[in-house]
């Protein structure tokens, strides 16, 4: 079954929304009780008007907010949070009420949003936005903007859709423009004036066709907006965009500004590791830790390690037990074969790097272990055997890596003869053999990788003996003429008996 071993570090990024935060499966709802665009007139009586609200939750909001913002920054602001009012309790859903008190001879001629913010005992923030027109007086009132949703941990990559919230006193389409330039030292703080001669050169006029609208009841553009910048040729780096609203009416205008981080660059992947190693050892290290993102740095990449057969496709969990600290792997490669370890690290604003290595895993060859009679024996020894006795010869103790060592093979020759095939049994002084003989076990792997041992076999009244390399070098070349002859075209393991 295919398996690709993936290792991920990541920062988690939250956003806010306009309204609610999709974090939740049932967020916070926050009404007002007034129209979008509503004008608030002096009072005859210098009275304040009050705007009620609610805040819908499972619990009690652990703060709550309002602010009137207009070009010009925050123009009132109260936190509430001690002041809601249970307003219903019905278990799961529960409901608070307060009032927001606005008095237009102290907050003086506005074109303002009315942002009501709750937190919830999560930590998730939910936000109502409102556009209102306050004038104690005839004050001509530009446009409301506002632009929401932004974040100081949001990232862009090659476009950014930016979220506002606009409206005329006069309910007249806004005529919309922006600038796009490089962060000051002090973000958005080099914003032109409202005054239409004031006008920046690099301002960019959005026809209607570029911009997507809300609708009202009856079919007209009203409150939230978006559209679409690309920014496909700009570097990395941070930039400030001001958004100007025009009152076609009376050309009054008004701004907000907010700033982008670009990143349109992928990080550059790096692996280190050795071209060759060999099977059953354990934690050799992959290392992709020299991957790095030009203008951001490594903070918050996330990097993706897979592993691959190149001839199979895949990998199975026994071939490759893999540990990762993320920019790193360490892998135990149990199965001989040619391998990709491939890394693909990608950056916060979703651009990817990719990079990948061939590794070469080298086959070991079995090492004989072989015992008579629970005797361990080494290669060259001789074993004194009197023809009518027997003894157990045993190889099973022969070692191999794990997947490999449940699949060998034993083949035994008497004087370079294959003869039987099985880890071990009980041995009869083989026939037609007079005084001695050579007794071979040679031990073989899945990958057709061996090793041997020989000893020379004597009965007990055999004297004056060649030594043993000399009598395995003229049975080997016996066996070879011998095969050549008789086993020209069978294979050793047709013609050798099976141990039960």
């Amino acid at each position: 079954m295919p398996i690709i071993a993936a290792f991920l570090v990541v920062t988690i990024l939250q956003s806010t929304s306009f309204a609610d935060d999709g974090g939740d499966d049932y967020p916070a709802q926050i009404t007002l009780e007034i129209a979008d665009g509503t004008y608030i007139y002096e009072m005859i009586d210098g009275s304040s008007t009050i705007v009620s609200g609610t805040i819908q939750d499972e619990t009690v909001p652990d703060s709550a907010t309002w602010e009137l913002l207009d070009s010009s920054g925050t123009r009132h602001y109260v936190d509430f949070t001690d002041d809601l009012v249970s307003a219903s309790e019905t278990g799961l859903w529960n409901e608070w009420s307060f009032d927001i008190e606005i008095n237009p001879l102290v907050v003086g001629p506005c074109a303002c949003t009315i942002v009501v913010t709750a937190i919830d005992v999560s930590g998730n923030t939910h936000t109502e936005l409102m556009s209102i027109f306050i004038s104690p007086n005839t004050h001509q009132l530009p446009p409301t903007i506002h632009i929401y949703g932004e974040s100081t941990d949001t990232w862009s990559s090659q476009e950014h859709i930016v979220n506002a919230l606009s409206r005329t006193v006069h309910h007249a389409e806004p005529i919309f423009e922006y600038t796009f330039r490089n962060s000051t030292i002090v973000k958005c703080s080099d914003v032109a004036s409202q005054d239409m001669s004031d006008m920046p050169d690099d301002v960019i006029t959005l026809n209607s066709s570029q911009i997507s609208f809300g609708v009202s009841m009856d079919g007209n553009p009203v409150g939230p907006l978006s559209f679409e910048i690309d920014l496909a040729q700009f570097s990395d780096g941070w930039y400030d965009l001001i958004l100007y609203a025009t009152n076609p009416l009376n050309q009054e205008i008004s701004h907000d500004c907010t700033s982008i981080r670009v990143d349109n660059t992928a990080p550059v992947a790096l692996i280190e590791g050795p071209s060759t190693i060999q099977e059953g050892m354990e934690g050799v290290v992959i290392d992709g830790s020299s991957s790095y993102d030009m203008n951001w740095g490594i903070q918050g990449l996330t990097y993706i390690w897979s592993v691959i057969e190149v001839e199979a496709g895949s990998v199975s969990g026994a071939d490759f037990i893999v540990d990762s600290d993320g920019r790193s792997i360490s892998i135990n490669p149990n199965s001989s074969g040619t391998y990709e370890i491939k890394l693909a690290i990608t950056d916060q604003a979703g651009n990817i790097g990719r990079s990948s290595i061939i590794i070469e895993v080298q086959n070991i060859a079995p090492i004989v272990r072989l015992s008579i009679d629970g005797v361990p024996i080494s290669n060259n020894d001789e074993f004194i055997l009197p023809k009518d006795s027997t003894c157990l010869i045993d190889a099973s103790g022969s070692i191999d890596t794990p997947n490999d060592v449940d699949n060998l093979r034993y083949i035994w020759r008497v004087n370079n003869i294959p003869t039987y095939e099985g880890a071990s049994r009980e041995f009869f002084w083989p026939e037609g053999v007079d005084d001695e003989f050579i007794l071979t076990i040679e031990v073989i792997d899945d990958d057709s990788n061996s090793s041997m041992i020989s000893i020379l076999i004597k009965d007990i009244d055999t004297n004056g003996t060649f030594p043993l390399p000399i009598i395995v070098l003229i049975l080997s070349a016996v066996f070879l003429t011998y095969s050549a002859v008789k086993f020209r075209d069978q294979t050793n393991e047709s013609e050798i008996p099976k141990w039960a």
